[in-house]
């Protein structure tokens, strides 16, 4: 690394736009007040549009991402004050840390760990290691937009989770069309890293792993796996399942995990470094990785020159995400069941009563392992309204019409996702909606009176919602 790289540096990057490396904290005088601080480690933490939770928000987006909890924030809030204190805690030490608590939660023994500003990043990463590995020019078979966040290119291969009317597509057309499409490219010359969806953004998922393995086997040394569960609705024994079939998974702390926007990580199975004698990473996301953000001997295999020593905000965001992450585990499965189960019941519940909002897939697939809850909305002669506007009038008291709706709170649901000819608004449960059930049970609350604030704010969420739609279609 060229000297000026171990200096702090501060750049804007295109996913942020807001200045993220650095090996120290922005310079403060030592009597300044603590708010200084907490304003600094925000400048690290959020992007101009993000901020911290507000208490009277009702946040149904973990698809998405959510606002940030105070346990996240108070997560940070003490690494950053021990990464800027008079003694201040080593930075390689506290990455290894971040990406040790990661390999424990999710990893098998043996697995590395390397940190990401997104998951498109993250893939990206993956395809240059996938490269390295194989040898041979590498096309990447994934999901198609828009179950997949991202555009994979014009003339990239992709597999349809859905057919054209927006209905989910059997396991084995799936998984034939993945097969046929790697394949194809194998017999062009091309390696193939396949980017397996654990579940997309309605909550679909394909191939399948067995296909997956099955493709691979067929083409010995020519394809890489990765399991894609940036929704984070994957157990941690699924994951170390994968780990240990020699799948990478893709991570994410910023949608279900409740951190900041900005937060990426992908694991690698044990063995997979071995196998890679050098690397280079594409142009931009060599502009923004960092040298801590991978493990040391990978570290010192890339070709080229990484943009700085480390990312603070990058570590800082991960400090959110997993104070969540690792509160939400230590909750009992069947406690964490039960409350997803009830969020679904409620959910059900008034979609009954509301003949303008429509489940997506009623009654497809396993509806109790359902994570994502994808919604029409009708006008009252059964013509789709608009969700752009919609959205914003349930995020945004101000630009609604009519009376009661206009004093609701804010509701913050998933973005709208095309599906078929029409699209949805989404609903999901978030890491921290969970974890705050489980505390106000902790302090001897029964179930009902934990779940209520979920159930009040469900509540609440569906009867602005048609009011909204109401008064938006006449």
């Amino acid at each position: 690394m060229a000297a000026s790289g171990w200096n702090s540096v501060k750049s804007r990057t295109q996913a942020l736009q807001h200045p993220v490396f650095s090996t120290r904290a922005p310079e403060r005088r030592a009597d300044s007040p603590p708010a200084s601080s907490r304003a600094a480690l925000d400048h690290f933490l959020f992007a101009p549009h993000e901020r911290l939770g507000s208490a009277g928000d009702i946040w149904l987006s973990g698809c998405e991402g959510v606002a940030l909890s105070a346990r996240g924030h108070a997560a940070a809030e003490s690494a950053f004050a021990g990464l800027t204190s008079g003694a201040a805690r080593p930075l390689p030490q506290w990455f290894e840390d971040l990406r040790g608590r990661l390999a424990a939660m999710f990893g098998a023994p043996g697995c590395e760990v390397v940190l990401a500003r997104s998951e498109l990043e993250a893939e990206d990463i993956f395809d240059a290691l996938a490269h390295a590995a194989l040898g041979r020019p590498v096309v990447r078979i994934a999901a198609a937009s828009p179950e997949r966040a991202g555009d994979s290119g014009p003339d990239a291969p992709t597999f349809a989770l859905r057919d054209r009317y927006g209905l989910p597509r059997e396991a084995d057309a799936i998984n034939a069309e993945a097969a046929r499409l790697a394949a194809d490219a194998i017999g062009q010359g091309r390696d193939v890293a396949l980017h397996l969806a654990d579940c997309s953004e309605s909550g679909l998922a394909g191939p399948t792993r067995a296909a997956a393995e099955a493709i691979a086997a067929s083409f010995p040394g020519r394809v890489m796996v990765l399991i894609d569960s940036r929704q984070m609705r994957c157990a941690p024994q699924h994951v170390a399942a994968d780990l240990d079939a020699g799948f990478a998974v893709l991570l994410s702390g910023s949608t279900f995990a409740g951190g900041p926007w900005g937060a990426a990580a992908l694991l690698l199975p044990p063995g997979f470094a071995e196998r890679i004698e050098s690397f280079a990473l594409p142009d931009p996301v060599a502009a923004r990785s960092a040298a801590m953000d991978w493990p040391p001997h990978l570290r010192d295999r890339l070709r080229g020159e990484f943009s700085a020593l480390a990312d603070l905000g990058l570590g800082l965001r991960w400090e959110c995400a997993l104070a969540e992450l690792e509160a939400f585990f230590v909750v009992a499965p069947e406690l964490r069941a039960e409350i997803a189960a009830a969020f679904a019941r409620e959910i059900r519940r008034h979609l009954a009563g509301t003949p303008a909002l429509k489940l997506i897939d009623d009654g497809w697939g396993a509806e109790e392992s359902r994570a994502i809850f994808p919604i029409l909305t009708f006008d009252e002669r059964g013509r789709p309204l608009k969700t752009e506007p919609l959205r914003r009038a349930l995020a945004e008291p101000g630009v609604r019409r009519g009376g009661w709706a206009a004093r609701g709170r804010p509701v913050h649901v998933g973005a709208p996702l095309r599906i078929g000819a029409m699209k949805a608004l989404r609903l999901s449960l978030s890491a921290p909606l969970v974890n705050d059930v489980a505390e106000r049970m902790s302090e001897g609350r029964s179930f009902a009176a934990a779940f209520q604030p979920v159930a009040d704010d469900l509540l609440e969420a569906f009867s602005l919602w048609s009011e909204i739609a109401a008064v938006d279609s006449n």
